[in-house]
C-alpha cells in the first residue's frame, strides 16, 4: 500500500527542494505550469518556504510564493517560539524536565529557520511522573486542557494515551506527551529517546531535542498513520533530516522496540524509490518483511480516512489495547475479556459499567448513522 498519494504539484515541489541541481530546476520549470490557475492545498503550501530556501535569486511564481509563505511562516513560528519559551521558562522553575517534539525540535535542529516549516501546536515531551505537576502548570498559564479534563482525569486515562492536547489563546495549542509518539508504550523506547537527547541553544536556553537517528524514527512513524488532514510534511521533515548521518542499527532497534518495523520500512522505502533518499541498500525491505502480520494488519487499518465504521473503530481499539497490555502489569495478567472492558473505560474515564455504557453509546450511534447514510442510494433520504 502507497504510504502516500502526492499530487503533480506535490511531486515537483518536493523534487525542486530535495533533488539533485539539475533534477530540481527541471522540476521547479515544471511547477510553474503546474501552479497556473491551480488552488493550492495544504500539502503544497507546506512545501513552499522550502522552495523558496531552494532558489531563492529565481525569477519564478513558485519562488514567489515561497517567499510570501515563508515571511508568513517565519512570523507565526516566532510568536509560537516565543510562547514555548515561556513556558520552558515555568518549567524550569518547577524542575520539570522536558524536551521539544516534532515541529519545535525540528525547527531548532534539522532547519535552523523558523520560515522553513510549519507548526498547527507545540510538542514537548515530560516524563510520566511529572504528568500532574504539568498539567497543573499548564492550567495556570492560561491553557485549557481538551475535553476540559483535570489533571486527575489526565493521570488516569495516562495508561491508554500518548498525549494531551492543551488550548490557549489564539489559536497557541500545546501537546503534552509523556510518551514519545502513539501508539507506542514501549518504555524502552521512551527512555530511548531521553537516553539519545541533544541539545541546542534557543536564545538564552539550552533545550532538548531527540537526535537525529530518533528523529528520523519518529517523523517516518508518525507520517504513516491516518490523521483529520492528508500528512506530506514528514517527506521533507525526513528529507532535511537525511542530510546528517543516521545509525541505522539504533533506527531499526526502535522500530523493533516499538512494534512498527512494517510501519518504518514502508516509509524509508517511499524515500528511497521517490526521491534516491541515503538509506542502506535493502533496509526497508528487510523492516517490512521481519515485521508480525498484526501490524501488517493494522497498518492497513491507520492508513484508511476518518471517520471509520463500526467494524474499523473496534479493531482500532483492539490493536490500541494489543500495544498496551504487554507493557501493563494490571492487564497482562488478567484473561482478555475482563482487561479490554476495563481498557475500554480508562479510555473514555469511565468510572462502572452504567457509566461506560453511557459513554460509549454516543460513539456508537455515530458510526450507525454513518452506516446507515452510507448504505443509502444516491439523493434518498432516510425518514426519521
Amino acid at each position: 500500500m502507497n504510504p502516500v498519494s502526492l499530487t503533480a504539484l506535490e511531486e515537483q515541489l518536493l523534487s525542486a527542494c530535495f533533488a539533485p541541481a539539475a533534477d530540481a530546476h527541471e522540476a521547479l520549470r515544471r511547477c510553474f505550469s503546474e501552479l497556473a490557475g491551480a488552488e493550492l492545498e495544504p500539502g503544497a503550501m507546506q512545501l513552499l518556504p522550502l522552495v523558496y530556501r531552494r532558489w531563492p535569486a529565481v525569477e519564478n511564481e513558485a519562488v514567489e510564493l515561497g517567499r510570501r509563505a515563508y515571511l508568513a511562516t517565519w512570523q507565526r513560528n516566532r510568536q509560537r517560539m516565543a510562547q514555548l519559551g515561556e513556558i520552558a521558562a515555568r518549567f524550569r522553575e518547577s524542575g520539570i524536565p522536558w524536551m521539544a517534539l516534532k515541529g519545535a525540535a525540528l525547527l531548532l535542529r534539522h532547519y535552523a529557520d523558523f520560515g522553513l516549516r510549519g507548526m498547527t501546536d507545540l510538542d514537548i515531551l515530560i516524563h510520566a511522573e511529572d504528568l500532574g505537576s504539568a498539567a497543573l502548570l499548564l492550567n495556570r498559564a492560561g491553557y485549557r486542557a481538551e475535553e476540559d479534563a483535570t489533571p486527575d482525569a489526565i493521570r488516569r486515562q495516562a495508561r491508554v494515551r500518548h498525549a494531551w492536547q492543551f488550548f490557549g489563546e489564539p489559536d497557541w495549542n500545546f501537546d503534552l506527551h509523556w510518551r514519545p509518539l502513539s501508539r507506542c508504550y514501549s518504555p524502552e523506547v521512551t527512555r530511548l529517546f531521553w537516553e539519545g537527547a541533544e541539545t541546542v541553544r534557543f536564545e538564552d536556553q539550552d533545550i532538548l531535542v531527540p537526535s537525529p537517528t530518533d528523529q528520523l524514527f519518529h517523523v517516518s512513524v508518525h507520517g504513516l498513520q491516518w490523521e483529520w488532514t492528508r500528512k506530506i510534511h514528514w517527506i521533507g521533515d525526513a528529507l532535511s533530516i537525511l542530510r546528517e548521518p543516521v545509525n541505522w542499527e539504533r533506527v531499526c532497534h526502535l522500530a523493533a522496540q516499538a512494534e512498527m518495523s512494517f510501519r518504518l520500512g514502508n516509509a524509508l522505502s517511499f524515500l528511497y524509490e521517490r526521491f534516491r533518499a541515503p538509506i542502506p541498500v535493502g533496509l526497508p525491505g528487510r523492516l517490512s518483511r521481519s515485521a508480525p502480520k498484526w501490524e501488517r494488519r493494522e497498518y492497513r487499518l491507520l492508513m484508511k480516512p476518518c471517520p471509520l465504521g463500526v467494524y474499523d473503530s473496534v479493531a482500532w481499539h483492539a490493536y490500541h489495547f494489543r500495544r498496551i497490555r504487554p507493557f501493563d502489569g494490571s492487564w497482562r495478567r488478567t484473561s482478555l475479556g475482563i482487561a479490554f472492558p476495563k481498557y475500554l473505560a480508562a479510555f473514555l474515564d469511565a468510572r462502572g459499567l452504567r457509566c461506560l455504557c453511557r459513554k460509549l453509546w454516543p460513539h456508537l450511534n455515530l458510526r450507525i448513522q454513518q452506516a446507515l447514510r452510507r448504505a443509502l442510494p444516491a439523493g434518498v433520504k432516510r425518514e426519521r
